[in-house]
């Protein structure tokens, strides 16, 4: 190969090693982002800053609510569920960014790999945490205490949110339940946000070992 070839092929590595990063950083602060949303509004709901009327979603009661009460409703019924549909869409997204770039590495044999493939993993780790594991065991036949004891995934549906047993209201009579809720609409969100955050350190890490970006003297001393 000729120095101008190599010195075009680089160049296109690294073009779209650039443009895969970009993409890898809008997904990772979106998704972060409908995280922390969706940690907002429990705490709102959960400590009255939001209280959802009762019966809001019946008929009867729709028809006298204050048309600002009920366009309030509805604007947050849209906003949670497309907030969950975006979080296990671009959870999948994501792990296909993160494979693509690792594939550009491999084939381009780039350094900085090792850290990808972790990121990788993490990503698939993350797609777990973002799927809506309780849509998929509502149909289940359980008695009401085992049904609360359904394992949720971190996103949720306003319905979810609102409701009066297993929503951000949830009663504090029984600890085990008590617990598994904190752990659905608190710890659960933060173990996903801490997971993105390793998923872009790793990643980046890695993007700029490929790219010449990172010092020689972090390169010899960093580990996956």
């Amino acid at each position: 190969m000729t120095p101008d070839r190599a010195i075009e092929t680089a160049a296109d590595y690294a073009d779209a090693l650039m443009t895969a990063r970009r993409a890898k950083n809008a997904l990772v602060l979106i998704l972060v982002l409908i995280v922390l949303v969706q940690l907002a509004l429990f705490f709102m709901i959960r400590y009255d800053v939001i209280k959802p009327g009762a019966g809001v979603t019946t008929v009867a009661t729709a028809a006298t609510t204050q048309p600002a009460e009920r366009n309030w409703w509805t604007m947050m019924h849209y906003v949670t569920g497309l907030g969950a549909f975006l979080g296990v869409a671009l959870s999948v997204v994501l792990s296909f960014v993160i494979m693509l770039i690792l594939n550009i590495m491999l084939v381009g044999r780039l350094v900085g790999a090792g850290r990808l493939t972790s990121a990788y993993i993490w990503t698939i780790v993350a797609i777990f945490f973002f799927f809506p594991w309780q849509a998929f065991l509502n149909n289940v036949n359980l008695t009401p205490d085992q049904a609360t004891f359904k394992i949720p995934g971190v996103l949720y549906t306003w319905y979810e949110v609102t409701d009066a047993q297993v929503g951000a209201k949830f009663p504090v009579d029984r600890t085990e339940v008590a617990l598994l809720k904190w752990f659905r609409y608190v710890v659960a969100p933060v173990v996903a946000i801490l997971i993105l955050l390793v998923i872009q350190v790793k990643s980046n890490r890695g993007l700029k070992q490929a790219l010449g970006e990172a010092e020689p003297a972090l390169d010899a001393t960093a580990t996956t």
